[in-house]
């Protein structure tokens, strides 16, 4: 990239920042949008084709590779509307358009910052402006969701914001998400209550994959190791010694095999002692973890899916509107206790993304793995 094509980029991100003269609007409007990854819509600037260039410079457009959606996504037509008037009557715009782009902090930083960094050569081997743009067209997705509160688990980076109605944020928490074979979907859904002391039904995969060879060994000293009991269709439980393991694989991916497997509720389950029910098509949800000290690795991309977050009390009471966990709950494991289900007072969504470039917690530029390989320049 030229160095004057470079401080033409960063000057264009200046848009809004002095009254346009309106010979010169629908050229430097053009300009803006392109700096920041949207593309020519069309040569004109007719009120249909200007309503599709406000809106995505606002609201984005879908990130690629994203799978179910399930919240429903909200955008401000009246002042869409108005803001293509204002443009096409030649009055001052771009107040406007400012106030009604998304205010999320870390998506000003990036417009802010990163041409400056390309411009000196900044991070050079790593970012690119594909990135950078990705990462604000998500930033401006995300503005769809105006809801009070939003989650938001970035799976590159594994780490996790809750985020209000203003883009200020609210809580941090790193995350271990799914493993490369394993993926965390992306997605939008609600959660709608979380649960203290879950069980942890383990699904068929992997009780086909990982846990059936080990079960055939000796199924009473496995079981029981794991804390695990068997479950038939009617959802009691049932002596290990009744079952026949000898069974395929494929008869547990299948159902033919008439059980299943549940872990015991306390400190060492799978889900440790709090979770976040997720209403989506997938077996993924938040929740707490018996294995807190894989937060500390730079790697996090470890599970079979599932997100596991290392504040789950913090994000819990956030949710609930009041401290109901105190700081020694994650430590109180009571025996045998049974699950209890705890409504929110609204549901709350849950956005997963995909950038592998993002503004971390310092205000810092980072570029993350690309895990999925589901980053790849638009040619």
């Amino acid at each position: 990239m030229s160095r004057f094509l470079s401080i033409l980029l960063l000057l264009s991100f200046t848009v809004c920042s002095v009254k346009a003269q309106p010979a010169a609007d629908w050229s430097r409007l053009r300009q803006y949008a392109a700096s920041i990854g949207v593309d020519s819509l069309c040569n004109t600037p007719d009120p249909a084709c200007l309503k599709r260039y406000f809106k995505e410079i606002i609201y984005g457009r879908v990130p690629r590779h994203m799978g179910y959606q399930g919240v429903t996504e909200s955008m401000d037509t009246l002042r869409l509307n108005r803001l293509t008037r204002l443009f096409l009557a030649g009055d001052d715009w771009c107040p406007l358009l400012d106030s009604l782009e998304s205010p999320d902090r870390s998506y000003r930083q990036l417009k802010e910052y990163c041409m400056r960094c390309l411009i000196d050569d900044y991070m050079a081997d790593s970012l690119t402006l594909g990135q950078v743009q990705e990462t604000l067209n998500t930033y401006r997705w995300i503005n769809r969701f105006r809801t009070s509160k939003r989650i938001v688990v970035n799976i590159p980076s594994a780490m996790l914001r809750v985020i209000d109605r203003q883009g200020k944020t609210l809580l941090t928490s790193r995350v271990v998400v799914g493993k490369a074979d394993t993926p965390t979907p992306l997605f939008t859904a609600f959660i709608p209550s979380l649960v203290m002391y879950p069980y942890w039904n383990v699904p068929r995969s992997i009780m086909a994959r990982e846990m059936l060879p080990r079960i055939q060994k000796n199924p009473t000293l496995v079981l029981t190791f794991l804390n695990l009991e068997v479950i038939d269709t009617k959802g009691q439980v049932v002596d290990p010694k009744t079952v026949n393991w000898s069974v395929p694989a494929s008869a547990i991916y299948n159902g033919s095999f008439p059980y299943r497997l549940r872990q015991l509720t306390g400190c060492a389950n799978a889900l440790g002692i709090l979770k976040f029910n997720v209403n989506s098509p997938y077996d993924v949800y938040l929740h707490d973890t018996n294995a807190r000290h894989a937060f500390a690795s730079e790697n996090r991309q470890l599970s079979h899916g599932c997100i596991r977050v290392e504040k789950p009390a913090e994000l819990a009471n956030l949710l609930l509107g009041y401290t109901r966990f105190k700081a020694d709950y994650l430590t109180s494991c009571p025996k045998n206790a049974r699950p209890k289900t705890v409504s929110l007072p609204a549901s709350v969504p849950v956005i997963t993304t995909y950038n592998v470039l993002d503004i971390d917690e310092a205000g810092a530029i980072q570029v993350y793995p690309n895990v999925y390989r589901k980053w790849h320049p638009v040619l």
